[in-house]
């Protein structure tokens, strides 16, 4: 009989002791989920936004008149540079961050180490497509709005046709590195999932 208290007694104990080594554990898969929500939601929110400009904005905008190009773009673009400026942001701040806590917590939902290859090449992708966002996109946003700003501040119609040719080369550039982005970042979302599952 002592004996079956004992047993009872050491079963007690390992119960609180395996309590308290998963408590630390429950902690660091909480911390991964939260960044990799952090990190999926921003990729997921930057890519819809290019292919929103490739799909919608764009062909939208070679359809109209110049009068209603200028006007739709002058308040449609600096809002959407916006928004494209901070998930890009967002997203590598939270990829960053995922990725040093892996490595460096190791906790238990991590990919393996055959799968952090192919996030890393991801992360190279990413950064890729952040050169291409502040690096062409926005800077030729923000050239074509203060170009259709002129018009404006100088009293003249808008019709001229080295401006138009300015305007259209442009729009050019900055369908073409949202086209190049959207197929990056599908690319990197791809290499994410084969990570991730592998």
């Amino acid at each position: 009989m002592p004996s079956s208290g004992n047993d009872a007694h050491s079963h007690i104990i390992n119960s609180e002791v395996e309590k308290k080594s998963l408590g630390p554990t429950r902690m660091a898969d909480a911390v991964f989920v939260v960044l990799l929500l952090l990190h999926v939601g921003s990729i997921i929110a930057w890519m819809g936004g290019a292919t929103l400009f490739v799909s919608v904005l764009a062909p939208s905008l070679r359809r109209m008149s110049p009068a209603s190009r200028g006007e739709f773009t002058l308040s449609v673009l600096p809002s959407y540079m916006r928004f494209i400026g901070g998930s890009s942001i967002a997203a590598a701040v939270a990829g960053a961050a995922l990725y040093a806590y892996i490595t460096q917590m190791g906790p238990p939902l991590a990919p393996s180490s055959s799968g952090l290859t192919y996030i890393q090449i991801g992360a190279v992708v990413t950064l890729i497509v952040l050169l291409i966002a502040f690096g062409v996109l926005i800077p030729t946003s923000r050239k074509l709005v203060g170009l259709l700003k002129q018009p404006q501040k100088q009293g003249a119609p808008g019709g001229d046709a080295v401006m138009s040719a300015q305007v259209a080369s442009l729009q050019k550039r900055l369908g073409m590195a949202a086209r190049l982005g959207v197929f990056l970042l599908a690319l990197t979302f791809i290499l994410m999932i084969v990570g991730a599952s592998i």
